[in-house]
């Protein structure tokens, strides 16, 4: 059965092959985490990019916003330790 707080399509033994057995126990549910963020922040420009926002802030203004959240969380997820520290 899928674990409900994984990505879809990833196991825990994908989890569990991406890190390095030294590494503290914190990244994996970290980076899955991370992996959620970017999954709802990347559905979130999709249904945006959609519609038009005019105003103070316009609909590139928030689109660069999103895919700048979504680099700063790639980011993250490529160094979890320097992100958080250990």
């Amino acid at each position: 059965m899928h674990d409900p707080f994984l990505p879809a399509g990833c196991t825990q033994a994908d989890i569990d092959a991406r890190f390095a057995p030294d590494e503290p126990a914190w990244i994996a549910p970290y980076v899955a985490q991370l992996q959620r963020r970017l999954d709802r922040l990347a559905t979130i420009r999709a249904e945006l990019a959609t519609d038009r926002f005019d105003g103070a802030y316009d609909g590139v203004d928030i689109l660069g916003y999103l895919a700048d959240e979504m680099e700063t969380v790639r980011m993250a997820m490529a160094d979890p330790v320097a992100d958080c520290g250990d």
